[in-house]
């Protein structure tokens, strides 16, 4: 009678609960309890119902519970994994994700969240494949179709990441996460308008949506139109709407004044690995003076490789930051006491700009990983160049600029590098290995006119997801549209980074694209013989490679105008003679340069850390920096 009662009692509060009136789900399960304590339904929903409650030690105690009295409840083991997660006990939140789906393989809750729990631990395949287990189970499961879609983005799987999010965005047109990550999947296939879109959109439904608003900020600088005084005004605007607010009033830092002390510098960056930022830091952070600087890595990722072994191996001091709150990054910086804390992300993935909104270290520097201002007020240098900001270009950030003699970047080419190979008799190929996504129409129409004016060339386009059949139709559809038809062209998918450096062997004359030129693909083409033609225009973004060059002495590869690219390009076609001597003296000539010596970039670097210091021992504002060579 009693049992009946109770059980009664749980059918009403589970009732309630779909219905979404917790209170009194939550009145009619104590009900049920107090006639039977162990009735294991009425325990599990009462933890579920604490979890909403934002209390999972209480969930946890109620689950195990529950599942004392019923061992094989599965839903019970997959919610004591959620509360176990919300505890940070990871590895036995893991284990009771997996004890659920043992007891029944189809739980789509069990299956979403092991994926959550997979995709936390960068096991993408092991999330991919739990996500697609939960939707077929609930094919209305949007949570796990968001998910599904941002996964298989994350492995370059980029149609059907389209594909999916646009299908979960159908069903939620209000969510913003959606239209965030919809986005994100729409650029990383080269649709960046439609992309741009969506991250405005996702502002529109949430205003403080940071990361939509820091890709908005990067998709301006592949966007053809806007000057460099325009984009620090848009810069500017997100600096107000997120992180200026942030700013500490009056905060005394214990940092010792004293100007020639080994100061503390610390590294901030999602990128400690094979990316551009990895490859550009690692020779110059082994060549930091010790005895002068201590070295601090903040990393904000969890993905690791050779090359975050050697970074970790160069620094003094290595911190994951990937699980911490901003404010709790912030408590560790100011408890190492650093001196002078260097973003190397700005508005690029897995940055911190709250961190740094926070201004957790008297001096703050933007270097390497963004191409122009952060427009942010907490960020007081911008470390720059003579080509890459020429006279005037102050008035393109928000930062005090800092021009380091030879060039902010430094080359590190990796082990596997192969030897540059001549290439056989054949008609010219130009050639970009570069993000499609900087291959504006504008660019396209340029380069079908370097091909006109080259007669029987080709031009070879080579990045990692043209191997989607969707992205290389999108990318055929706009070179037709410029005037480049398929005989004159040739797409390649993305291979093994050794590989695809060997692939140089089959370029004669690398295009650079504008306005947001190559950073590390021209450094790859220029180590591996090929020369760049490049335009560099009134922002920061456009000038890289031209600083490359001027390094060189190739000052006359960087074009002034759109007829001088063309000329430029059709005159370096028609001379294979200098051709084949660039392809023999490049990467000897690289070599011998300072852009490929870390330890000039990193004693041109330590002489402007230790001049802002100077300035704030003094209690100066920032100033530009000018390190002579």
């Amino acid at each position: 009678m009693q049992f009946g009662l109770s059980a009664s009692m749980f059918n009403d509060a589970y009732h309630h609960f779909t219905e979404g009136r917790i209170a009194d789900a939550e009145r009619s399960v104590r009900q049920a309890l107090s006639i039977d304590p162990r009735h294991a339904d009425s325990l599990h929903l009462l933890g579920v119902i604490a979890g909403f409650a934002d209390q999972p030690q209480v969930s946890l105690e109620l689950f195990d519970r529950a599942i004392a009295q019923s061992p094989n409840f599965a839903s019970a083991h997959a919610n004591r994994g959620v509360a176990l997660t919300s505890l940070g006990r990871a590895d036995e939140a893991l284990a009771s994700f997996r004890k659920a789906l043992e007891l029944d393989p189809d739980h789509v809750h069990g299956n979403f969240a092991l994926g959550n729990a997979l995709d936390g631990r960068g096991d993408l395949a092991g999330a991919e494949a739990c996500y697609r287990r939960a939707l077929a189970g609930a094919p209305g499961h949007l949570e796990a179709r968001s998910n599904l879609g941002r996964v298989l983005r994350m492995q370059d799987q980029l149609d059907e990441a389209v594909e999916t999010l646009a299908q979960a965005l159908a069903a939620r047109p209000d969510m913003a996460d959606l239209h965030y990550h919809y986005g994100v999947a729409l650029q990383q296939s080269g649709n960046l308008e439609d992309a741009m879109g969506r991250y405005r959109r996702t502002l529109d439904l949430r205003p403080d949506a940071i990361g939509a608003h820091g890709n908005v900020l990067l998709g301006l600088n592949y966007l053809a139109g806007a000057s460099g005084e325009q984009l620090l005004e848009e810069h500017r605007a997100f600096d107000v709407q997120h992180t200026l607010p942030l700013a500490p009033a009056g905060r005394a830092y214990p940092n010792a004044r004293t100007t020639e002390r080994r100061l503390r510098i610390g590294y901030v960056s999602g990128d400690f690995h094979s990316h551009p930022v990895g490859y550009y830091l690692i020779g110059p952070l082994e060549a930091h003076d010790k005895s002068a600087f201590e070295v601090f890595c903040y990393s904000n990722d969890s993905a690791e490789d050779l090359v975050t072994a050697r970074i970790a191996g160069a620094t003094d001091h290595w911190r994951s930051i990937v699980n911490l709150s901003d404010e709790q990054a912030e408590d560790l910086i100011q408890h190492d006491q650093i001196d002078i804390l260097v973003d190397l992300s700005g508005h690029t993935d897995k940055n911190r700009p709250r961190l740094f909104g926070m201004r957790p270290a008297p001096v703050q520097v933007s270097w390497l990983g963004y191409p122009g201002t952060t427009g942010m007020s907490a960020i007081d240098y911008l470390v720059m160049d003579p080509s890459t900001a020429p006279p005037g270009a102050e008035a393109w950030v928000s930062e005090s600029l800092v021009r380091l003699p030879h060039g902010r970047f430094c080359y590190s080419p990796p082990p596997f590098t192969p030897d540059v190979a001549t290439p056989p008799p054949r008609p010219v190929v130009f050639g970009s290995f570069n993000n499609i996504v900087k291959l504006r129409p504008e660019v396209l129409r340029l380069w079908a006119r370097v091909l006109d004016a080259v007669p029987g060339s080709r031009l070879l386009v080579k990045w990692k997801g043209l191997d989607q059949p969707g992205v290389r139709a999108r990318l055929g559809e706009a070179f037709a549209a410029a005037g480049v038809g398929p005989d004159r062209l040739e797409l390649r998918a993305g291979s093994h980074h050794g590989a695809m450096l060997a692939e140089y062997a089959d370029v004669d004359i690398a295009l650079d694209p504008f306005p947001f030129c190559g950073g590390l693909t021209s450094s790859e083409a220029l180590w591996m013989g090929v020369p760049v033609v490049t335009l560099p225009q009134d922002r920061i973004a456009s000038r890289q490679t031209l600083a490359f060059l001027h390094e060189l002495g190739l000052d006359d590869l960087a074009a002034a105008s759109e007829d001088d690219y063309v000329r430029i390009a059709a005159g370096l076609a028609a001379d294979p003679e200098r051709r084949a001597e660039l392809r023999q003296t490049l990467r000897p000539m690289m070599a011998a340069s300072p852009m490929n010596d870390p330890k000039v970039l990193m004693r041109s670097l330590e002489a402007a850390y230790r001049q802002m210091w100077r300035r704030w021992s003094a209690e100066l504002p920032p100033e530009a920096i000018t390190i002579e060579g």
